[in-house]
């Protein structure tokens, strides 16, 4: 697991592990350029775009969206769709 792609009814969130000692996550909300990106080019999209965040994750802290798991209820979104 070295990203998730969330969704809700209107917007796109990539939740990308970072880092080799030290692991932490950052999660960006998509743009619309990417959504549609995405949308053209599926997964292979998504991994590019991972990988960038991946080795590149201070370039892209601007855009890291503040307490994601809890502003989203990320743990039990996860509960809910690993349990089906």
């Amino acid at each position: 697991m070295s990203w998730l792609l969330f969704s809700n009814a209107n917007d796109m969130y990539l939740s990308v592990v970072c880092g080799t000692i030290g692991v932490f996550t950052v999660e960006i909300q998509l743009t619309d350029s990417e959504i549609s990106s995405y949308k053209s080019m599926g997964r292979s999209y998504i991994y590019q775009l991972a990988n960038s965040i991946r080795y590149k994750p201070d370039y892209f802290m601007p855009r890291k969206v503040a307490d994601f798991g809890n502003k989203f209820k990320v743990a039990e979104a996860l509960s809910e769709w690993r349990n089906g």
